[in-house]
């Protein structure tokens, strides 16, 4: 069973609630502009620097170039330095936006300002999860760790400029215009990375949330520069938005057909009809040996949200479903992992809180990192990822009873 110290419990929750939270992060100190620190111990840069150059803990890497947030303001992401031969290549999610409108910060819009910039104390450090260092489970023990940031609102698919003209936020907008440059940001984390980890034997690309939806284009792009690796693809809640052309705004505002049209293997998508499960039904078909992966779970309470706002009806389950359905049909190695509840991301370092029974635990809540913890019918969501990894055969895991997370309670 994976539980945080009781004694610290009150640091994130009071007591019987059940809402989930993430992991503190802490900012690191050290910046370039510190000339009492030796270079090795540097965790701020500019540019592109090489891997050499980090520190061993989170570096925050801010490119420049023609990387650029929402609003304009500067890009950066995230590197842990550790293996050159296996790398874990993460994309956040945030929420989406497209308009002046629906980028507005909450509650007018739909987007806080979190997810419209890239601070330094985004970094992972101190996260569980697929991040835990100190979790010997953790599969991605070892593994050289590279977080892009997300600031663009576009699921890190987009490639364009629009005009800020309807935004209702409180006071002048912040920028006329917003930067849908979520696609050019990606593109220069992964250059990073084929400079500096020219060798790579085996590359997980994760995302997460909305930042999971471009991940099956990342994964081929990333098999394509590295033909002998072993590459494979972690997408938590990829494929949770099967709704048809009520994704048009979004796509159409993101020139996402823009992005795909110019991409190997995806020439071929009917772009007027376009729907996130085809950018994983092109990728499948360009990389047979790779099997791509979606994991859910079966109410999930932010996407049910998302829909919604989109004028979607029915059950998220059905509409998750659907799209499994539609994948499947059309190619084979694409497998799905449904859990009960309806918490949203499960991998990235999240966890739960679950009120004791009696006096279990002194009264306090019993703490789960959904990563190591979920598991459906006694198969465990780490497990399953790890088998993943290993390239070990997966079958499709659906909860019986969806209505709540099962947990692993340990051997």
């Amino acid at each position: 069973m994976r539980r945080m110290n009781p004694y610290v419990i009150s640091l994130f929750f009071v007591a019987g609630c059940s809402e989930p939270v993430q992991a503190p992060v802490q900012a690191e100190q050290a910046t370039v502009e510190d000339p009492a620190l030796p270079q090795a111990m540097q965790t701020e840069h500019q540019g592109m620097p090489q891997l050499s150059t980090l520190a061993d803990s989170w570096n925050t890497i801010r490119p420049g170039g023609e990387t650029t947030c929402l609003y304009g303001t500067e890009y950066g992401f995230f590197v842990k330095p550790e293996s050159t031969s296996q790398a874990l290549i993460t994309f956040p999610g945030g929420g989406a936006c497209w308009s002046g409108q629906t980028c507005s910060d909450e509650p007018q819009g739909r987007m806080d300002d979190n997810p419209k910039t890239v601070r330094t104390e985004d970094n992972p450090t101190g996260s569980g999860g697929v991040f835990a260092n100190n979790d010997p489970e953790n599969p991605f023990l070892g593994f050289t760790k590279v977080h892009a940031g997300y600031c663009t609102g576009d699921m890190h698919i987009g490639n364009t400029v629009r005009s800020n003209e309807d935004w209702i936020g409180e006071g002048a907008p912040p920028s006329q215009t917003l930067h849908f440059n979520g696609f050019q940001n990606a593109m220069t984390v992964l250059n990073w990375v084929y400079t500096n980890l020219p060798h790579l034997e085996t590359v997980v690309i994760g995302g997460y949330t909305s930042g999971s939806f471009g991940t099956p284009l990342f994964v081929s792009l990333v098999a394509d520069h590295y033909p002998d690796a072993a590459v494979r693809h972690i997408g938590d809640g990829n494929g949770a938005l099967y709704i048809g052309d009520r994704m048009t705004p979004l796509v159409d505002a993101w020139d996402t057909a823009g992005v795909l049209t110019s991409q190997p293997g995806f020439q071929d998508i009917d772009m007027d009809n376009l729907s996130f499960e085809d950018i994983t039904i092109a990728a499948a078909n360009r990389h047979p040996e790779i099997i791509f992966t979606q994991m859910i779970t079966a109410h999930d309470q932010t996407f049910s949200e998302m829909i919604e706002f989109l004028g979607v009806e029915e059950p998220i389950l059905e509409v998750v479903e659907a799209g499994h359905r539609y994948v499947k049909a059309q190619v084979p190695n694409y497998r799905t992992f449904i859990a009960g509840g309806n918490r949203h991301v499960i991998g990235l370092g999240y966890f739960d809180a679950i009120a004791p029974t009696g006096n279990r635990n002194r009264g306090l809540p019993e703490i789960y990192d959904r990563f190591y913890a979920y598991q459906v019918d006694g198969h465990r969501y780490r497990d399953w990822v790890a088998d993943v990894i290993a390239g070990r055969p997966v079958t499709d895991v659906r909860c019986t009873d969806c209505s709540e997370a099962e947990y692993y309670t340990g051997p």
